[in-house]
């Protein structure tokens, strides 16, 4: 069961083949559900070639982010060929932006969309049983929690605004710290995630929230691809209950 689903890569990895991905994150939802269609990269690249010219123009690009940013357009995906243009989108600038409130900001940086890896992902995972939920970590689905589901949650580097209507603060780290704490002393199976160390640096303190004698601390460096290479980043893992 994963909280705020932003970064879900352990549990599509974990090999688990039932997973529940919660938020309320405007379009995360609905890109999981495409991204799992076979068809998903078809459609992927008929909008890319056809209303973006494949990256190249500045201009479709510019006719296409105003018109998503539009006040008057309902925020809102409709259908798969919605979820399409927003993907391409993203994928105009690299797939690097934020979002100043419910406006999308991004430079114009194209990628050209790997058709086959999205069709090799939507194969990898077809079988999967994900079920998917409008909720976030102050009213997530705590009653569909077995004996054997982990609830998983990765906190973000820093206290900023993220995704489409998605704020990570000091008041919510500190509401996701009470709440995983007590949920740890009643038993539940919890993992959390974030970056640890960066250039040799610790990039925050979260793991000082998590009770010591609750939360067993697992650092990794092998997790993520070595950049600097005598300094290799770092994530931490705190697991209750494992």
């Amino acid at each position: 069961m994963g909280i705020d689903v932003a970064s879900v890569n352990l549990m599509y990895e974990s090999g688990s083949d039932d997973l529940i991905l919660c938020t309320n994150e405007r379009y995360l939802l609905e890109l999981h559900r495409f991204m799992l269609m076979a068809p998903a990269y078809k459609y992927v690249k008929e909008c890319w070639e056809n209303d973006f010219d494949k990256g190249q123009s500045w201009y479709r690009r510019c006719r296409k982010l105003a018109a998503y940013n539009n006040r008057s357009r309902g925020k809102i995906l409709r259908n798969w060929a919605d979820v399409a243009t927003y993907y391409c989108i993203l994928a105009m600038s690299s797939f690097s932006y934020h979002y100043d409130k419910w406006r999308l900001v991004s430079e114009h940086f194209p990628t050209e969309p790997d058709y086959e890896s999205m069709r090799s992902w939507s194969k990898t995972h077809k079988e999967k049983n994900i079920l998917f939920y409008k909720r976030n970590i102050y009213d997530f689905p705590i009653s569909m929690a077995e004996e054997n589901t982990l609830i998983y949650l990765h906190m973000p580097n820093n206290f900023a605004s993220y995704g489409c209507g998605y704020v990570w603060s000091k008041r919510k780290l500190e509401f996701v710290s009470r709440e995983l704490n007590q949920l740890a002393r009643d038993g539940f199976k919890i993992c959390v995630s974030a970056r640890y160390m960066r250039m040799g640096r610790i990039v925050n303190g979260y793991a000082d929230y998590f009770d010591p004698e609750l939360f067993e601390r697992r650092i990794y460096t092998e997790l993520k691809a070595e950049r600097y290479i005598d300094l290799p980043d770092q994530e931490v893992y705190l697991v209750a209950n494992l």
